[in-house]
């Protein structure tokens, strides 16, 4: 019989399933790698295509991690507000935003190889995307944000455009922490040999202080900002 993958998909299901196929095979080989992007003639041979095929779904390689990325997003995106949504459950008084902060760390602590991915988004991948893949990823992380942020703001009075604020620094502040604990093996050693462990940093842990205190002293920060405003314009 032969193999489902070599037929020419020919239904929109059938071209769906094997773009999906593609981006499971690039996401599973990115994640057995030692950090470096898979070419395109690897990711064709796992996804058992040929190489050519796979430039009819994507324009580059780059086009494609930006959908695996992008996939990573949209994980990140629900767990979000799933935790929102389990804190709108309970009374106001009960609210505290801080859980929401671990769950928004800890799933990305827990998937951090896809942060090596989010740091090549700028540099690589939206470098070698056509226009249009480009457009659509920015477009997608954009919704993503604010259909978040809306959330949030609902839920701990402050303005969707500060809990938009609150979402990105606090993903840059997680991203930059991931980067600099990307310390060589080699360099490691050589820090504990030379009593500079002070410098290496736990990412777990170092992520989750970071962003609990950034989240604890923005948001009474910004629920203040509204406070203020409205007595200013019920004085107005």
């Amino acid at each position: 019989m032969e193999n489902e993958c070599l037929v020419r998909a020919r239904s929109h299901e059938q071209k769906l399933r094997r773009r999906n196929d593609i981006i499971d095979a690039a996401e599973a080989l990115f994640l057995e790698g030692e950090g470096q992007l898979p070419s395109a003639a690897e990711v064709a041979k796992k996804a058992n295509l040929a190489k050519g095929t796979l430039y009819l779904y994507f324009s580059s390689k780059e086009a494609l991690f930006l959908e695996v990325l992008r996939r990573f997003f949209k994980g990140w995106s629900e767990n979000n507000l799933e935790a929102i949504e389990q804190e709108a459950l309970r009374l106001p008084a009960d609210r505290d935003p801080l859980r929401v902060a671990r769950q928004f760390v800890d799933y990305l602590v827990k998937r951090s190889r896809f942060l090596h991915l989010a740091s090549l988004s700028h540099g690589v991948l939206e470098q070698g995307a056509d226009d249009e893949s480009v457009l659509i990823h920015k477009r997608y992380v954009a919704a993503m944000v604010k259909r978040t942020a809306d959330a949030l703001s609902e839920i701990y009075s402050i303005t969707e455009q500060q809990a938009r604020n609150l979402m990105a620094n606090s993903f840059a502040l997680i991203l930059g922490l991931w980067q600099m604990s990307q310390v060589p093996a080699r360099v490691v050693v050589l820090m504990r040999q030379n009593a500079l462990e002070d410098m290496i940093i736990d990412f777990a842990q170092s992520a989750e202080t970071a962003v609990i205190e950034f989240w604890r002293a923005e948001i009474t920060v910004m629920k203040n900002d509204v406070s203020n405003d409205i007595r200013v314009n019920t004085v107005l």
